[in-house]
C-alpha cells in the first residue's frame, strides 16, 4: 500500500485483498486529488467494507473513511497535499481508474 502504511508485508498483502474485493463491487462516482468515492455493489457484504475500513483507520490513521451502508457509498480522503501519492494507493488497490467514465474528477 502506502509507505506509511503500518502494515507488515502480510497484512498489506491481506488487505489489498480485501480493497481488490471491494474494488470489483464498486463504481467509482468521484475522484480528486484529495477524495475519493465509490458507490459498492449491494450484494458485497457490508461487513468486508466496515473491516477494510477499520484496519485502514488502524494503519493509516491520517486517512478520513467515511461507509454509509444505507446508500452503499464509501468515501476516502486525505487532508493534506503530502497524502495525495497515499490515496492513489488506495484507488490503485481498489482497481479503479481515476478517468472511469462518469466520473467526476477535479
Amino acid at each position: 500500500m502506502a509507505p506509511s502504511c503500518a502494515l507488515d508485508e502480510e497484512g498489506s498483502r491481506v488487505q489489498l485483498e480485501r480493497y481488490r474485493t471491494v474494488g470489483r463491487a464498486s463504481r467509482l462516482i468521484e475522484r480528486s486529488k484529495r477524495r475519493l468515492v465509490v458507490d459498492v455493489d449491494e450484494r458485497l457484504d457490508s461487513g468486508l467494507v466496515q473491516e477494510t475500513i477499520s484496519i485502514e483507520r488502524e494503519c493509516c490513521p491520517f486517512f478520513t473513511l467515511d461507509w454509509n451502508p444505507r446508500q452503499r457509498r464509501l468515501t476516502i480522503s486525505v487532508p493534506r497535499g503530502e497524502q495525495e501519492p497515499a490515496l492513489d494507493a488506495i484507488a490503485f488497490a481498489l482497481g479503479l481508474d481515476a478517468a472511469a467514465p462518469g466520473a467526476a474528477t477535479r
